[in-house]
């Protein structure tokens, strides 16, 4: 299956969806034009593996196609189809045991400062070379970690959505996104410096 650019615009994959629905192939065909190019970056971003993403994205349209009967309305496609390539990602990451997994610790109450690494972590991300840093930094997080930090910092998402697509509570995302932040800070310490001129 070969991945394109969109070649259509995003206003319609409202009537997309509904084709879908119906049972009409030019619904799946439209949102799979629309969507899969983002999906697949959104993938490779989590795994590095094009055959194994190809092959995730491929299964998600299949199930699409196989289950559009029992398909409700969607408010939002894109977050719709997100949670589900995180979902099959990470069923058959676990099925395969080829990358870094990790469990969802409760943490108790978190009074974590999230939203002001937030800005610092895209303000980071703007510079080059600090870029790199980070990316290696992202490549070494468990998958889930990843996974939050793909969707709230550089498919910004909000916490409500990414806890919506990674079938997780509210309190989990903050949880993950924490230990993503926290792994990456020594990333961001050795270019303390930097972070002055940015701030």
């Amino acid at each position: 299956m070969k991945i394109q650019e969109n070649p259509i615009s995003f206003q319609n994959w409202d009537d997309f969806w509904l084709l879908l629905r119906k049972g009409d192939r030019k619904g799946l065909e439209g949102i799979y034009r629309l969507f899969s190019h983002e999906l697949f970056k959104y993938g490779l971003a989590l795994v590095n593996d094009e055959a194994f993403i190809q092959d995730c994205i491929q299964e998600v349209f299949i199930d699409l196609w196989k289950y559009h009967p029992s398909l409700q309305r969607a408010d939002n496609v894109k977050v719709y189809l997100f949670k589900s390539l995180s979902h099959k990602i990470y069923r058959e990451s676990k099925k395969k045991g080829k990358w870094k997994m990790e469990g969802l610790d409760d943490l108790g109450a978190i009074s974590y400062s999230i939203e002001s690494m937030e800005s610092t972590l895209i303000g980071i991300q703007r510079e080059e070379g600090i870029q790199r840093k980070l990316a290696n930094g992202i490549d070494n997080l468990p998958l889930r970690q990843k996974q939050v930090i793909q969707l709230l910092f550089f498919e910004q998402f909000s916490y409500e959505e990414v806890s919506k697509m990674m079938g997780i509570n509210l309190r989990s995302v903050y949880t993950l996104a924490w230990k993503a932040i926290s792994s990456l800070k020594k990333y961001v310490v050795s270019l303390a410096g930097i972070f002055l001129l940015i701030l």
